[in-house]
């Protein structure tokens, strides 16, 4: 049996507290009690040692770690120095989250989720962090800006679970069965391990023996994007992630985001998201605050005006 949690999406969700927590040496989860409030922790790098009740569990980088109210957690032994993750405090509305046990299977898990309601098991990872990753740092940000409403951020964290809940989902469906589905799934997952700035269809035609034009059908075909623009969709989510979650100069992030030149990076960019690769920074204004001192002993309550507004 699997345990998972359906959460009721038909209204956001109230957002207590977040952060990014990078562990010290020597350092492991203290423990606290999920009085009501639900946490979700994504691994950015190293291992969390985490016991919820009397399991164990050990996170890696890109595990997404969903843990429903009422129970104890702590960590049972040290993480790695520099461990890094996201977290996430929130409330439902009263009766808005329910946790089952379900079969596992695929069939059955996949009937749980519709346009209301978003699921999420315990433990799951993620095939691909990036659009979760520059999700955290809105979330991070927005919660730091003086809105003229709380409900941005909490519009944001909802929009993140949904993410999370759709990469669970394409998780438990797995590939197309068909024979060219499958065969571009997997040119896709070479497309992401030989990315560089002199990547062409060529090459990727080459690499599986494939006539390019046939190539660029079939890819067509099954993704609705040709593979140049799969190839410069990836350039583009490694460059927003890096300009969001570090201060390296624009020249820096275009060699790391697979672009030749400083130039060709900024005209791409600008094409990409109408905006300029600084003006896309200067989004994130405000600097939310590393939690690496958060103390998670400190109880987490209802008894907020923002909850009795919300939901009393």
């Amino acid at each position: 049996m699997l345990s998972v949690t359906c959460f009721d999406i038909s209204a956001p969700v109230l957002h207590i507290s977040s952060g990014k927590f990078t562990a010290a040496k020597n350092w492991m989860h203290k423990h606290m009690y999920h009085d009501g409030n639900f946490e979700i922790i994504i691994v950015i790098k190293g291992t969390l040692y985490m016991q919820v009740d009397n399991d164990h569990y050990q996170l890696n980088s890109g595990d997404v770690f969903a843990l429903p109210p009422y129970h104890h957690l702590h960590g049972y032994k040290p993480s790695p120095e520099d461990t890094q993750y996201f977290w996430f405090h929130f409330f439902m509305k009263p009766n808005g989250l329910k946790t089952i046990d379900v079969e596992q299977d695929r069939g059955k898990i996949t009937a749980l989720f519709n346009s209301d309601t978003a699921v999420l098991p315990l433990i799951f990872n993620l095939s691909t962090v990036e659009k979760e990753f520059v999700l955290a740092n809105q979330i991070l940000d927005v919660s730091a800006s003086n809105y003229f409403t709380s409900l941005s951020v909490d519009y944001l964290l909802t929009e993140m679970i949904i993410q999370l809940s759709e990469d669970y989902y394409q998780k438990i469906i797995g590939p197309s069965p068909s024979e060219h589905a499958a065969r571009v799934e997997t040119i896709k997952n070479w497309i992401r391990a030989n990315l560089s700035e002199s990547l062409r269809v060529g090459d990727v035609a080459d690499a599986f023996a494939l006539n390019p034009h046939y190539l660029v059908r079939i890819f067509k075909e099954q993704s609705n994007e040709t593979v140049i623009q799969y190839i410069n969709k990836l350039k583009m989510e490694e460059a927003k992630e890096l300009l969001v979650r570090t201060n390296m100069a624009i020249k820096q992030i275009a060699g790391m985001a697979f672009f030749s030149d400083e130039k060709r990076f900024m005209k791409a960019f600008k094409k990409y998201t109408n905006l300029t690769p600084s003006e896309f920074r200067r989004a994130y204004t405000q600097q939310f605050l590393d939690s690496s001192n958060f103390d998670p002993e400190v109880p987490i309550t209802k008894n907020t005006e923002d909850y009795r507004r919300r939901f009393e």
